[in-house]
């Protein structure tokens, strides 16, 4: 019979208190998570083939990789050669799309700042979402840069949602550099408490 002994735990305090922490705001982590899925699975965010890409191709003539076109978004949307006007519809119906689930990100981020409880999982999830939207921006500029070099039907409004996005990931990196702070902050305040 075993259940009267006693077990000595081998996970240090601070480690528990992170944890539960964690668990206790992972509202931003998981909201960033799926904007970075949502990303993936909406091909905003472009993919280079690798090397392996090409060996696949070559030695066992498979075009894609896991059910998904390979290449960068402009590649993807044929910007270079799908007519004009329906490559920015594209580009502009992305971005926008883009802009809207980041912006859900923002709005968490910025209630966790409020409540000034981020921890570092936090922190991190929050800086892949960060990148993931300044990829897709990128690749939509890209693509738009592309489409422009044969016309300028749609051009406007494309440029004009590339700029709304293009502010929300500004203000996304001032969050970013917020979060770090408080993080800081909060990592000092437990460590001079633990001193104490």
């Amino acid at each position: 019979m075993l259940t009267g002994c006693a077990t000595v735990s081998m996970v240090s305090t601070d480690a528990i208190v992170e944890t539960e922490r964690s668990d206790e705001s992972s509202a931003l982590a998981e909201s960033a998570r799926a904007f970075n899925t949502r990303a993936e699975a909406q091909g905003w965010v472009g993919e280079p083939r690798s090397l392996m890409d090409f060996a696949s191709v070559l030695f066992s003539g498979n075009s894609e990789q896991t059910g998904r076109k390979a290449g960068t978004y402009a590649e993807r949307i044929a910007a270079s050669d799908e007519d004009v006007a329906t490559v920015f519809e594209t580009i502009t119906d992305d971005a926008r799309s883009t802009l809207q689930a980041f912006s859900e990100v923002q709005t968490v981020a910025d209630t966790l700042l409020d409540e000034n409880d981020v921890v570092r999982t936090d922190l991190i999830n929050f800086e892949t979402a960060l990148v993931t939207a300044q990829k897709s921006y990128r690749g939509f500029a890209e693509a738009t840069g592309i489409a422009a070099s044969r016309g300028d039907e749609g051009l406007d409004e494309t440029e004009a949602a590339l700029k709304e996005l293009a502010a929300a990931v500004d203000t996304a990196r001032k969050t970013a550099d917020r979060l770090a702070d408080a993080y800081a902050l909060e990592d000092e305040a437990e460590d001079a408490a633990a001193a104490s």
